[in-house]
């Protein structure tokens, strides 16, 4: 499993035929003679694949419908860490030391064995364990692959998600070429969410970490390279991915020998496409729409709590309205939004009985309690929000009123405010039109722009440039998950990765870093609980539901699992064990 906290859901999953080929580009950094590695075009793969299921059976090839596009498949790198290119590049392309279940349970996987103590974590990688690189003799993983890759977390000139856990780790020790010795300077309990992507380092040799998976999971030659069942052969942006059989994979041999993950970036269209046999199978983001696809026959319908917090950032930085930096104005927004009538809307029809969440670290997944409801006293409550205002602010309305156009003036700022998420997002509108109309019944103006995936999480959330920003996080089974981002953001050191929000709380930063510490499970929970607390005073997010994990495919499909875990990789968790 890799440490990835959001997705692009339209954090939400997302790629017969042609062999990869290096493509001219810009030339990497550093490498002088190596070009930037790209796949073959899409084109050429889609090209062969059959237009009918019956047709595409017959070929053991299956089209996914693809919700959304990916700005590159390096997971660790902040800006390509996305729900779609981990559903395409995670377990079905490279492996890591666990493969978790969709019941969120850990199995060792590229590991044969992993020991952690107070001073050392000891892995053994399983010995037939092989790199597939397309042209070259097959290559075993070593235990240098792995040196790599905590070499890669840990080099101040990559752009990494996050480098919690590996930065406790002082050194490493191989062991023949099969074994590492991890060094500790303190112990780090999550230490089964470490190295849960390994990286080939021979085939990468000469490529920059922040460019080098742009357009392909690929060797410094351009051609594809795999440690699970599938390899990537084919991607062209805007357009799909191409996912084939890995003949040198170790486990159960794929059941197919293709799956072409089509971008289809509308709700409506991903279910008029599954309908009328054009995919056979979507992960969409939950929609009232997909209502229509429950009881159809010959298609299986499923929907799981998932480990994903859709929430509201509010940004603290200096691009983002100063208003947002005062408590109160934070406190007033998060009470003037009826969160359930929001869920009630989405969800009544899809997925029954969702509630609004209120603890920011352990109420997602399919094992929450519902305890400690720390979020819960900012509750919609509008006339407390209006009271509120007055004491900071004039202008605005004496009631909630619907269609109100007095808005609050408050220390010579209007409370309006620029609201950005993504784009072909029917929930997302819902979400943005609800809470428009409730805000503006007591004086705080949003407004909302929709802009493409690409455009919000690639440039947008990264340059720090919004007011308030509707996305998903993927959590883990682990509260550790959520450490990259509200740490204070630190680029001297790694921290606060995907903080884009810029919320700094140092006495939270000491309890994440002590709840990284602790092996005592008891002690752990109580500085997980204690920072989630502190997190809800502050109103850093508004956290809004746990959007369920829904996948649809054709019943004549076999071997699909619905996972409620996308911070692994969504329903291709088990890609290997898909057929027809």
């Amino acid at each position: 499993m890799h440490r990835r906290l959001w997705l692009l859901v339209g954090l939400g999953a997302a790629v017969i035929a042609l062999a990869a080929s290096g493509s001219a580009g810009a030339k990497v950094a550093g490498t002088g003679s190596h070009v930037q590695p790209a796949a073959a075009p899409f084109a050429l793969a889609w090209a062969h694949v059959p237009r009918t299921p019956a047709a595409r059976k017959a070929s053991n090839v299956l089209v996914f419908g693809m919700e959304q596009d990916v700005a590159g498949f390096n997971l660790a790198e902040a800006d390509e860490t996305e729900y779609w290119a981990a559903v395409t590049g995670e377990s079905p392309v490279i492996r890591g030391d666990y493969i978790i279940d969709q019941n969120g349970n850990y199995h060792l996987d590229l590991a044969s064995s992993v020991t952690a103590t107070k001073s050392a974590l000891t892995i053994t990688i399983r010995p037939d364990a092989y790199w597939y690189w397309q042209g070259h003799p097959k290559m075993p993983v070593t235990n240098a692959d792995y040196a790599y890759t905590w070499q890669q977390f840990m080099d101040k000139n990559n752009n990494v998600a996050s480098t919690t856990g590996y930065n406790q780790i002082t050194g490493y020790t191989l062991k023949g070429t099969k074994t590492i010795i991890f060094h500790w300077k303190t112990p780090f309990a999550d230490y089964k969410d470490l190295f849960g992507y390994i990286y080939p380092s021979k085939a990468l040799t000469g490529l920059s970490f922040n460019t080098f998976w742009l357009n392909c999971v690929c060797g410094n030659d351009g051609h594809p390279i795999s440690d699970g069942p599938f390899y990537v052969s084919n991607y062209t942006k805007g357009q799909g991915v191409t996912l084939r059989a890995n003949p040198d994979w170790y486990g159960t041999k794929p059941g197919l020998s293709e799956i072409d993950f089509k971008l289809i970036t509308d709700t409506n269209s991903e279910i008029q496409a599954m309908r009328g046999g054009e995919v056979d199978a979507i992960n969409p983001s939950p929609q009232t729409a997909l209502s229509q696809l429950r009881n159809q026959p010959g298609l299986t319908y499923s929907s799981v709590p998932g480990f994903i917090q859709e929430h509201w950032d509010f940004q603290f930085g200096p691009k983002g309205n100063p208003l947002l930096k005062a408590p109160w104005m934070r406190q007033a927004i998060a009470m003037g939004m009826d969160r359930v009538s929001l869920i009630k809307a989405l969800y009544g029809q899809i997925a029954p009985g969702q509630k609004p969440l209120n603890n920011p670290e352990y109420e997602i997944g399919p094992n929450a309690t519902g305890a400690n409801q720390y979020f819960a006293k900012w509750s919609f409550a509008p006339k407390k929000a209006l009271a509120l205002l007055a004491k900071h602010c004039t202008g605005g309305p004496s009631t909630p009123t619907r269609n109100n156009t007095a808005i609050w003036t408050c220390n010579g700022q209007k409370a309006e405010f620029r609201f950005n998420t993504t784009s072909g997002n029917q929930r997302r509108e819902t979400s943005a039109a609800i809470f428009t109309q409730q805000l503006g019944a007591i004086g705080i103006k949003l407004d909302p722009t929709f802009m493409p995936a690409s455009q919000f999480f690639g440039t947008v959330l990264p340059s720090y440039d919004f007011d308030i920003g509707e996305y998903a996080w993927l959590g883990t089974p682990d509260p550790s998950g959520f450490d990259a981002i509200y740490q204070c953001v630190n680029t001297a050191q790694n921290l606060g990765g995907q903080n884009y929000k810029q919320y700094c709380n140092h006495r939270v930063d000491a309890l994440i870093k002590a709840g990284d510490a602790e092996l005592d499970p008891v002690k752990r929970t109580a500085d997980y609980e204690l920072a989630a607390k502190l997190i809800s005073n502050d109103v850093a997010i508004i956290p809004l539901y746990s959007s369920p994990s829904i996948l649809v495919y054709k019943s004549k499909i076999k071997g699909m699992e619905n996972s409620n875990n996308p911070t692994q990789e969504g329903p291709t968790w088990n890609a290997e064990l898909w057929h027809w």
